[in-house]
């Protein structure tokens, strides 16, 4: 009887280590701008797997995690880049029923992250919420059961910042020492720490007192309408070519690309299914038919001005609101669509067997024309990477950005995946 109460005793430990385990490391993620490194990105989970369908399981414990390489990294930059990504891998009546969370989720980041900073987002089962920390010190919590996976969908679903990116995220727990030792490497100084703690506490005391005199004056909430959008697939495969169709000259060249369904005309009923927003409809011009812009390759001297180390004011901006954001990710799916009419599979890249991706940052200005092109990550082949510049100048003018966003000029990233069929 006693060797059974040990027995007993044994199994409950066990069983109780267990569930309190620390979810495992499924996979690491280097990413690199303008040819530096600027963060290693993290997918914990209690189940390990090369498949993202089993990370979206809201049944387990995960955690996604970033630890910072740079020097100095621009909080904002960092999450406006992760919000880019989340419009263009969910669905548009995800965005709309969500669009208060990520209201939640976008104001926490404030200032600049640091190298060795530690920003996790942990997803409890249990209670479905999502909890944003840096450095250990809790930032704000969202309890929406969904979130989490809408945040994770960034990082691997259809589009990812780059087909390598998700591959590492993905390893199923088989991560490359050297990366392993300096993920675990950075830690944040407790110089850094007791920084963060006495921001905290001054924030929370003038929260306290804005929202005082604020209790009688209850601003209405957007109304949206929620849409049925598919995120865009973004890897491109060459077309299959016509039987009797005459060859151009630029036809020798270069093929136009059949791109998925998804990026044709979901993301413009998604605009116009948006009838209102704070309001005010959202307005895209109609695009024009003119003659593409030339832009010149950027210099290393342009490129110093979106260097991640430039200084900006930080704390200058609004608070974001649900239709604010809204409008920014449904605008940015409609660049993205606009630009993938254009793009076309070097022949050439074709007969060699080049495949690769391409990451560019485009800025337009207020009336869509291109004002710079810039490569955040480029492949392996010239060919592509001049494809992928040439598409963005081929599109040139864009859509007009919407008066509700009030920009001077706008940004975005333009991801592109070269990849040939089997």
């Amino acid at each position: 009887m006693k060797s059974i109460k040990i027995v007993f005793s044994l199994w409950v430990l066990t069983f109780a280590v267990t569930a309190s385990a620390a979810p495992l490391l499924n996979g690491l993620a280097l990413e690199q701008q303008f040819n530096k490194e600027l963060y290693i990105a993290a997918i914990y989970s209690e189940s390990l797997s090369t498949d993202s369908a089993n990370l979206y399981n809201t049944e387990i414990p995960r955690r996604l995690e970033v630890r910072v390489l740079a020097k100095s990294l621009p909080a904002r930059r960092f999450r406006n880049q992760w919000m880019e990504s989340i419009a263009i891998n969910n669905r548009g009546d995800t965005l709309s029923s969500q669009a208060e969370d990520m209201v939640t989720f976008a104001n926490l980041f404030r200032g600049r992250l640091h190298r060795g900073d530690q920003l996790a987002v942990d997803f409890a089962a249990d209670s479905g919420i999502t909890t944003v920390s840096l450095n250990g010190i809790t930032l704000g919590e969202i309890a929406n059961p969904d979130f989490f996976n809408t945040l994770l969908r960034a990082w691997i679903g259809p589009v990812p910042p780059s087909t390598d990116f998700r591959d590492g995220l993905l390893s199923a727990g088989d991560v490359p020492a050297s990366l392993r030792s300096t993920f675990e490497s950075l830690e944040p100084s407790s110089e850094r720490i007791a920084e963060l703690q006495l921001k905290q506490i001054g924030q929370e005391e003038a929260l306290a007192a804005a929202q005082a005199p604020q209790k009688e004056e209850e601003l209405a909430k957007p109304t949206m309408v929620e849409v049925d959008l598919a995120p865009p697939t973004m890897t491109l495969t060459p077309a299959a070519p016509a039987a009797s169709a005459p060859q151009t000259s630029e036809a020798l060249t270069s093929e136009p690309l059949e791109v998925a369904e998804e990026v044709t005309e979901q993301v413009a009923e998604a605009a116009d299914s948006l009838a209102q927003v704070e309001g005010e409809p959202l307005e895209f011009e109609g695009e024009n038919n003119s003659e593409p812009t030339q832009l010149a390759a950027s210099s290393p001297e342009n490129m110093a001005a979106v260097d991640m180390d430039d200084e900006f004011e930080e704390e200058d901006e609004a608070p974001l609101t649900a239709g604010m954001i809204l409008a920014r990710q449904i605008y940015t799916s409609n660049l993205l669509r606009h630009t993938f009419r254009h793009i076309r599979y070097p022949k050439r890249a074709q007969e060699r067997g080049q495949e690769g991706s391409v990451r560019l940052n485009v800025v337009i200005n207020p009336r869509g024309e291109v004002v710079d092109i810039q490569a955040i990550q480029e492949s392996r082949f010239g060919t592509l990477n001049r494809e992928a510049r040439a598409a963005v100048e081929r599109a040139a003018p864009y859509p007009a950005v919407p008066a509700q966003l009030g920009e001077e000029s706008f940004s975005f990233s333009l991801p592109i995946t070269f990849n040939l069929p089997d």
